[in-house]
């Protein structure tokens, strides 16, 4: 342990936690300033300047003894001790003005409350490690057992005080109890730990014959038997009622890696020290390897050390919270041995490379591990949101669940308890969520979602948003259209006043969805938040539906709009007091006159008399209005058959049945037989044509995972569309359960590929073709019309100017030509609240739902042209907020989903906290308690 009297020990233990507290701390700062009273912006600063002075006068000192090759002296032991527990207590004390109670849960950064504790520790660790050092000099002789005797009668000593002293306790001043409770707390706390680490320290470096024979005695308790104990303890095998959590009040030790290598790790420290060459460098090597094992759990625990003697006083297991502690002086104290006997035999170069790397063999197994995670979670997240129809996926079943259960036992979840790491790994949770999931998650519906389709099974049971806009209506409507002629397009605001008729005296919410025609897209936004106007903010569409429901959660004023599929755009405002009226308006920028359907008012905007029409192709897109379809000739495509049978999990037992039922539909429909194909789905879609051995191929299919109709349906689409011929399928589900299958959206993204009509065809155990709209809830079987004709639409040809066809639905509705499935924007081509630059950008939406697999790249593209023209696209959104604070969160939101996979998320829709229990509140009575009891006093005044 005097090795660690090295000054360069500091820039580790001091210097890097205060700069990462103190870029946290701002971080924090910068988003809730606006929210802060003065008087809180003043300890804000008193404290920031307090932890700057003591960061530079340690590393200050850190260079001076650096430079003058000194060791850290006994006097850093003291001050240290006096600057930093002061500062601590001081934190503690006024935590609630730091962080005020009106400051919303969500907008606090995880466990910010104890963020001081965990970064200073390292540095009060250390100073009690030099006291000891220097109060244990190698040229006296030293009793253990008088030291374990002292730190024993400590919390006997505070157990007897809390019976028959504390009882009579009369205070003059509840204040003054407080202060004296806690100064009594950390005086006893510094003194018990003081003389525990010298009596370890003693016992450990004792060079008489006897601790030498029966080392193990004392060893083996604490390198193996505790901390097997602890971690017992800790994940409920003993003592099942010990914690608030679920996964462990600590965190989630229950991987049997942990006790595997508790085991390991006490049989490396437990060995003797023979004066043996290869012996002794394959043990240092050993416990070089184990040692991060030794390390990870002293810094878990070393927070909480300060509360040590509670624990043993208030739970008669709290002792186990000190084995990390004298395990780390122990194994600190073997390595020492270990590397002075084998630096007489090596040189030190050697030997240090040798304990670094070996240092670093279970990180960088643990990184290995988590980057296959990522390689794995990847995959699937292309394979589900931006695949490449043309290529054959096969994703590892076995390392999916793996990475999904981890996924899942990082998450937190209203249904479980959390411990003070919340539901996962210390430190090592934060690690996988930084590496493998860009500091976002994977929200419970995504999840089920992927189990759904490769093991045909969810975990989560998803409640539906609670959403009270019964009688929320539309109460004045009043519009502006101005027709633009430098770039001859509308530009039309639509101004509503929303009220509350339902005399509901709860929180109501307006919220509906506007389909929008062709051609036309929003470019403004607006809401009143009291009698202020706040204008929309344009931002990412992830980032703007979190903060919304965060803020929605507050029962504040958020407003927002965002695509849903298609042309679909859900418009929502909340809250609504009872018979309250607000104002709201949208901008929309449109080409042609148009009529719009919200809420079944009908709203028309701009007129033909003003309306320049031209003929719009591009390189890359055409814009074909309403006068110019009149006048396109109608032709009649052929139709054939598009099978998508079940070949999910269990459905094996059905083939013959379906095999049958194929057949019937194909006697009485032939014309549709012609160049038919059929496609047998699980977790993937194989294709091939009705005129081969299909039954055959159907009845050799692995039956496994779930009916993932989603991807059938698009890749028939979208094959479809590529041939570009006179054809078209007409798609029929062979399944007897369309409700199981996954199909969780439409298909509005994709209307262009399907100009005859909006219909699939569910095939039913009777043989009828039961009719399913692609456009709307696909899942719901559509009420039965009598046709006269099936299959007999026509649609629009349409030649472009290169005589290649486009085929157009016949409809009194404008359309949009995609000429090149790929092709780049130049950000020159992007201006603002420009008609032409929003008929670009849908272009590239198109071709990215054409091709998903593009879409990675171009996304962020996406969303910056977004930004620079103001016109609202699916991948962005306008929202109203209220404070500035909320508009720093939600640019925070914004930088962390840009800056990571697009598939992932944010977080969940709602995130509530579940309240600690009575020993957790007990365990942390330090920090903590003062907080709650201040907030606990605060409300009841």
């Amino acid at each position: 342990m005097r090795n660690l009297l090295n000054p360069k020990w500091l820039f580790v233990i001091n210097t890097l936690p205060l700069v990462v507290l103190f870029f946290l701390f701002f971080g924090q700062f910068k988003i809730i300033k606006t929210l802060l009273e003065e008087s809180s912006i003043q300890l804000w600063k008193s404290f920031g300047l307090s932890l700057g002075v003591l960061g530079l006068m340690n590393f200050a000192y850190a260079v001076y003894l650096t430079l003058k090759k000194r060791n850290v002296s006994v006097w850093f032991g003291l001050i240290a001790l006096l600057c930093y527990i002061p500062f601590i207590y001081l934190y503690g004390y006024n935590l609630d003005k730091i962080i005020p109670f009106s400051i919303p849960q969500w907008m606090v950064s995880g466990n910010i409350f104890l963020y001081v504790g965990t970064f200073l520790m390292p540095t009060l660790a250390y100073s009690l490690f030099v006291l000891v050092s220097h109060f244990t000099p190698e040229n006296k002789e030293h009793k253990a057992w008088i030291n374990f005797l002292i730190a024993i009668g400590i919390p006997i000593a505070g157990y007897l005080f809390t019976q028959i002293i504390l009882p009579l306790w009369q205070p003059f001043d509840r204040d003054f109890n407080v202060h004296a409770m806690v100064i009594l707390v950390i005086a006893a706390t510094l003194v018990f730990l003081f003389f525990l680490i010298r009596g370890v320290f003693i016992l450990a470096t004792k060079k008489a014959e006897v601790w030498q024979k029966y080392q193990l005695a004392w060893k083996i308790p604490i390198a193996i038997v505790l901390p097997l104990i602890g971690l017992s303890v800790n994940n409920g095998h003993l003592f099942n009622n010990f914690g608030p959590s679920d996964s462990g009040i600590f965190g989630d030790f229950n991987n049997a890696w942990f006790y595997v290598l508790a085991v390991i790790n006490g049989i490396m420290v437990c060995l003797p020290n023979l004066e043996n060459k290869l012996y002794r460098l394959i043990v240092f090597i050993g416990r070089s390897i184990t040692f991060v094992y030794t390390l990870y759990f002293f810094l878990v625990f070393l927070p909480f050390l300060p509360l040590s003697v509670i624990a043993i006083i208030a739970i008669g297991t709290g002792f186990l919270m000190l084995t990390p502690l004298l395990l780390f002086v122990i194994h600190i104290n073997e390595l020492s041995k270990d590397f002075t006997f084998l630096r007489t035999l090596f040189s030190k170069k050697l030997i240090i490379a040798i304990s670094l790397l070996g240092f670093l063999i279970i990180p960088a197994f643990i990184t290995a591990t988590y980057l296959k995670d990522k390689s794995v979670l990847n995959e699937t997240l292309s394979y589900l949101y931006s695949p490449d129809y043309s290529k054959q996926y096969d994703i590892d079943k076995v390392s999916l669940q793996k990475t999904l259960n981890v996924i899942k036992s990082h998450k937190d979840h209203r249904d479980s308890r959390g411990g003070i790491f919340g539901n996962g790994i210390p430190y090592l949770s934060s690690y996988f969520n930084w590496l493998v999931m860009d500091n976002l998650t994977l929200s419970d519906s995504k999840i089920n979602t992927i189990e759904k389709i490769f093991f045909g099974n969810i975990s989560f049971e998803l409640r539906p948003e609670n959403i009270q806009n019964d009688n929320v209506q539309i109460s004045n409507i009043s519009t502006n259209s101005t027709y633009d002629k430098s770039q001859k397009a509308w530009k039309s605001w639509v101004d509503l006043e929303i009220t509350n008729k339902s005399g509901n005296n709860w929180f109501s919410e307006y919220a509906t969805t506007i389909n929008l025609p062709e051609g036309c897209w929003i470019s403004d936004y607006y809401l009143y938040v009291g009698d202020v106007k706040e204008p929309g903010i344009l931002a990412e569409k992830k980032s703007a539906m979190w903060i919304f429901s965060q803020i929605r959660n507050e029962n504040r004023d958020p407003g927002i709009l965002y695509y849903l599929t298609g042309n679909k755009v859900a418009f929502r405002v909340f809250p609504f007091a009872k018979d309250e009226v607000r104002k709201t308006g949208i901008e929309f920028l449109h080409k042609e006159p148009i009529t719009l359907n919200i809420d079944n008012n009908i709203i028309e905007l701009g007129n033909i008399e003003e309306t320049i029409y031209e003929k719009i192709e591009t390189e890359s897109i055409a814009y074909v209005s309403v006068q110019q379809k009149q006048k396109l000739n109608s032709v009649k495509r052929k139709p054939y058959f598009h099978f998508l049978v079940d070949a999910s999990k269990n459905q094996s037992r059905n083939s013959t049945d379906f095999i049958k039922r194929i057949e019937q539909v194909i006697e009485a429909n032939q014309p549709l037989s012609e160049n038919a194909k059929i496609s047998f789905v699980n977790s993937y879609v194989t294709t091939t044509t009705l005129d081969k051995d299909w039954k055959g191929e159907y009845k050799n299919q692995t039956f496994e995972g779930g009916y993932y109709l989603d991807r059938a349906i698009r890749t028939t689409l979208f094959n479809a569309y590529q041939d570009k011929s006179k054809t078209y399928p007409v798609i029929v589900v062979v399944t007897d359960s369309i409700q199981n299958a996954v199909l969780d959206k439409d298909f509005a993204d994709l209307k262009f590929t399907f100009p005859e009509n909006d219909l699939f065809f569910n095939l039913d155990k009777k043989g009828n073709l039961i009719e399913h709209s692609l456009t709307e809830n696909p899942i719901k079987e559509l009420p039965e019309i009598l046709r006269e004709c099936m299959f007999c639409e026509t649609v629009l040809e349409y030649k472009l100017t290169d005589n290649s066809v486009a085929y157009l639905a016949n409809n009194n509705q404008p359309s949009i030509i995609l000429r090149k499935d790929i092709f780049e924007i130049s950000e020159t081509e992007i201006k603002e609240k420009n008609w032409q630059s929003a008929l670009t950008m849908q272009g590239q939406w198109t071709s990215q739902i054409l091709h998903p697999e593009i879409s990675d790249k171009e996304w962020l593209n996406m969303v910056k042209y977004s930004f620079i023209s103001k016109v609202m696209t699916p991948v962005t959104s306008y929202l109203v907020v209220e404070n500035e604070a909320q508009k720093a969160m939600l640019k925070k939101k914004q930088e962390q989903a840009l800056s990571g996979n697009k598939s992932l998320d944010l977080g969940e829709d709602t995130q509530r906290m579940s309240e600690p229990s009575l020993i957790l509140l007990t365990i942390l009575l330090g920090l903590v308690i003062w907080y709650r009891e201040k907030r606990k006093r605060q409300w009841t005044e």
